[in-house]
């Protein structure tokens, strides 16, 4: 019996690669977008989110059986389109939480001590003399929205901080507020100092921070967002920045990206960036090129597939009329 073509997309380690090579004959495309691949042979694609799957890119391989993205997030794979075809897509939902955990972490210290301005500072000889003070985390409360892997990472580094947690979860059932006081999304932007974003992007999750949210958010809050950029309204979240509703905002996701030059956010000196980062790590990329390998391998001797698109989840709702 022949091997099954395997196409990589992106980046992925030789140690997975090595374990694929076993049991698949491995092609990799020179360009994430496969715009000028020939598809005809392949039976599984390894991807991340700079290749998109679209019905496009499905009529070029008509032999496609399996689909993993070595992702957490999955936006850029249109699943009507993929069951349709009756091809079958994966996820690889553990391979970064701890990397994404530790980026909300960096962003939330970031905003609460004013490092990005005290590293200018230094490196302009003006010492401390213009910064703002920065806040004690310790004794503080921290709001979760989203307690997933992510959330649920992020809300145990707050109380080693010595934080009271709260967190916001209608899906998750009373396990996982083993980490967090159960509230809801009002009270817990009323009463948390730093909250943070831990949700997938859902037409529910769409823009759920808005003018209407940011009204009751406790003033001189910290907001972090690491999860989707389309969760908050980036212009009204820009008036309330000018209104000084909020201490810092750290954000790691945006509607558009790269971020566009014109954002009205790069006006504000209160905001902390980082260009999508939060899996970039090397630890990251090599459990999520591992992950799924180890899917691959599976979906062609068993059938089976571990972490199946779309999510078997409360909160997930068929993409239908969702873009």
């Amino acid at each position: 019996m022949s091997k099954p073509t395997v196409l990589i997309t992106d980046k992925f380690t030789l140690r997975a690669q090595t374990l694929l090579e076993a049991s698949c004959s491995i092609v990799k495309s020179q360009t994430p977008s496969c715009a000028h691949e020939d598809l005809s042979q392949v039976e599984a694609l390894v991807i991340r989110s700079r290749t998109k799957i679209d019905k496009n890119l499905l009529a070029r391989a008509p032999k496609l059986k399996f689909i993993v993205t070595a992702t957490s997030g999955f936006d850029h794979i249109d699943l009507i389109a993929t069951e349709t075809r009756g091809i079958k897509v994966a996820f690889s939902p553990e391979a970064n939480a701890a990397s994404a955990a530790e980026l909300t972490w960096a962003l939330v210290l970031a905003c609460a001590r004013q490092t990005v301005d005290g590293h200018t500072a230094v490196k302009n000889e003006t010492w401390n003399t213009h910064l703002r003070d920065g806040i004690q985390l310790c004794g503080h409360t921290y709001g979760v929205i989203g307690l997933g892997r992510i959330g649920t990472r992020v809300a145990r580094i707050a109380q080693a901080f010595g934080m009271s947690v709260v967190g916001y979860d209608p899906y998750a059932d009373e396990s996982a507020f083993a980490v967090a006081q159960r509230v809801g999304l009002e009270e817990l932007l009323k009463m948390s100092d730093v909250v943070s974003l831990h949700v997938p992007y859902t037409r529910e999750t769409r823009k759920m921070i808005n003018r209407s949210t940011l009204e009751y958010t406790q003033r001189d809050a910290i907001l972090v967002n690491t999860s989707r950029g389309e969760i908050l309204d980036e212009q009204e979240l820009y008036e309330a920045l000018k209104k000084g509703w909020l201490k810092g905002v750290g954000l790691d996701v945006f509607v558009k990206e790269p971020l566009p030059s014109d954002s009205n956010l790069l006006k504000n000196d209160r905001v902390v960036f980082s260009p999508h980062v939060g899996a970039r790590t090397e630890d990251a990329y090599a459990n999520a090129s591992l992950e799924a390998a180890k899917q691959v391998l599976e979906f062609f001797t068993t059938g089976n597939v571990t972490h199946p698109l779309p999510p078997k989840a409360l909160w997930y709702a068929s993409p239908k009329g969702f873009n």
